[in-house]
């Protein structure tokens, strides 16, 4: 699986190259503790081959199944993402991450590494199902097991606000104490 993400740059001549991928489950089955499973993804890469680097600008499109941060059920997630990666042939290593040395004896570049990071950079920091779809099952489970306070408790509290009505007890006794300063 990894040797068709391996472009042999050797025999590319300068000037601009197009590569096509199809991404699928496959690929992120190799990578290990993957958040990724199932995924239909299109990446585009092109590469411009100049004397001293190379350019390479992926573009990946498609669809990746993602755990719902809500309910934590299973949903496929639209993704998008555009990104650029320079590699530059020497022997000295570069403080740049968007920099890459390949090394005079190397003749191919692996492109799997990013097109991973890419994908994973590309997923929103919390993933939810739109409005409505959540499993309710699983949301009025874990429902009953939020500590909630009671109405009662909640006057005592000056400022309470509704972020503090599903509430950790040790939070409550931190806050009675700030509330006394």
């Amino acid at each position: 699986m990894k040797e068709d993400y391996k472009i042999r740059f050797t025999s590319l001549k300068d000037g601009f190259h197009d590569f096509t991928y199809k991404v699928g489950n496959e690929f992120f089955e190799h990578i290990e503790y993957s958040e990724i499973k199932n995924a239909e993804l299109e990446v585009n890469i092109s590469l411009e081959k100049k004397t001293t680097m190379m350019i390479l600008n992926f573009d990946i499109k498609g669809k990746v199944e993602v755990m719902c941060d809500r309910c934590t059920d299973n949903f496929y997630l639209d993704v998008k993402s555009s990104n650029e990666l320079i590699y530059r042939f020497g022997d000295e290593e570069m403080d740049d991450e968007k920099v890459i040395v390949v090394y005079p004896n190397e003749t191919e570049i692996d492109v799997s590494h990013p097109i991973y990071e890419f994908t994973i950079l590309s997923l929103p920091n919390r993933r939810l199902h739109n409005e409505g779809e959540c499993n309710q099952d699983m949301l009025k489970k874990m429902e009953s097991y939020l500590l909630v306070k009671d109405e009662e408790s909640k006057a005592d509290t000056n400022d309470s606000t509704d972020n503090e009505a599903y509430s950790d007890p040790r939070w409550s006794a931190l806050n009675k104490l700030k509330n006394k300063n």
